[in-house]
């Protein structure tokens, strides 16, 4: 298992949509940007996740999300700089049309399901559906199985052929529990990994600069561990 790493979270506010573009000289002030959406049925554990990779932080309350945007600026080691912009989005149909923004729009997407909840895992696999009918090219996504600390083992798991499902589609399966950053990190990982190959990104270390605070439509729950500013982190992608 690799090494748990730290985070530097140094927060600062941001509304401005960097321009797209290809990451190479350090003469470059615009950064790369990268949307990534995460996607899922309600109470799936969404917002927990995005908490976690962003703040370090497990949220301990459950209050519906309708729409939650933040930004994470990285620093690469061989120059540039990557803007990845994190949508949190609302696992409620009534926002159906927001969410096929998203389908439309994001560079990536880590749809959530639950292993204690077999629907949650059909509205999974009609997410990704979706995401493949809108779009003509492939599109990095993983399939993230969230709350495995319910369990012993991935047997007890009350969804099943999670497996044969995730090669039949061609796409990543990963599990985790929101408690756990090292677990939601490598999602998080993984999916910059697929993105670096699509998109010709440079295979180097990326060290986090800033960030932003939430931007949000709704207030999110209290945040476990909100010791942002000390740490420090990377993120691999070789």
């Amino acid at each position: 298992m690799e090494k748990d790493k730290s985070k530097a979270l140094n927060r600062s506010r941001s509304t401005v949509r960097a321009r797209e573009r290809s990451v190479g000289s350090v003469k470059d002030d615009l950064p790369y940007e990268i949307t990534i959406a995460i996607l899922g049925g309600p109470q799936v554990g969404k917002s927990a996740i995005a908490s976690q990779f962003l703040w370090e932080g497990f949220v301990s309350d459950y209050k519906p999300t309708v729409e939650e945007f933040n930004w994470v600026e990285f620093e690469m080691t061989l120059g540039g700089r990557l803007m990845l912009q994190i949508i949190d989005s609302s696992g409620s149909r009534d926002f159906i049309a927001m969410r096929d923004l998203y389908m439309r729009t994001a560079d990536a997407f880590i749809i959530v399901f639950s292993v204690d909840d077999p629907l949650s895992f059909e509205e999974a696999k009609s997410i990704i559906q979706d995401i493949k009918s809108q779009r003509r090219s492939k599109t990095p996504i993983i399939l993230l199985a969230n709350k495995k600390d319910l369990f012993g083992e991935r047997s007890d798991w009350r969804v099943k052929g999670i497996e044969r499902y995730a090669i039949n589609e061609g796409i990543r399966l990963m599990e985790c529990t929101a408690k756990r950053r090292e677990e939601v990190d490598m999602a998080f990982r993984e999916l910059l990994e697929e993105l670096r190959e699509t998109r010709h990104l440079q295979a180097t270390e990326l060290k986090k600069r800033r960030q932003s605070m939430p931007t949000t439509r709704t207030r999110p729950g209290e945040l476990i561990n909100q010791d942002f500013d000390k740490k420090k982190h990377t993120c691999a992608i070789s």
